[in-house]
């Protein structure tokens, strides 16, 4: 699962239209995390956004698939995401940037987020 800080620094740049499956993670009233999963339910009732707009401090926990998705249309070029079993960590790496990180989700995320940086570097 992605880290919270990272996947709060995505969310200044990916907009996010909540599907079933998504994970998102909202703050007891102790302020302890709680992972919610949105659910088959919240759908059919038509439930998600409007469930959405009431919570205060939602975070959205992007899955592995949307990461490698967001990466491939983004990315010019083809790039590798691969488990090292000799340093126990998952690499990301294409042609300007790697990075190694405990779980897969972070390695993509933090290669999105550099990406996503520069792209509104060039915008500025």
């Amino acid at each position: 699962m992605i880290n919270v800080e990272l996947a709060k620094e995505l969310a200044k740049y990916l907009p996010w239209e909540p599907k079933v499956g998504d994970l998102t993670i909202v703050y007891g009233d102790g302020g302890e995390e709680i992972i919610e999963p949105i659910i088959p339910k919240h759908e059919k009732e038509n439930k998600i956004v409007l469930s959405l707009r009431n919570v205060g401090h939602l975070i959205w926990l992007p899955r592995l698939t949307m990461l490698l998705y967001e990466l491939k249309k983004r990315s010019g070029k083809s790039f590798s995401l691969s488990y090292d079993r000799d340093t126990d960590q998952w690499r990301y790496q294409d042609d300007c940037f790697e990075s190694c990180h405990d779980s897969p989700e972070d390695a993509a995320a933090t290669a999105l987020l550099a990406l996503l940086q520069k792209e509104e570097l060039k915008k500025a």
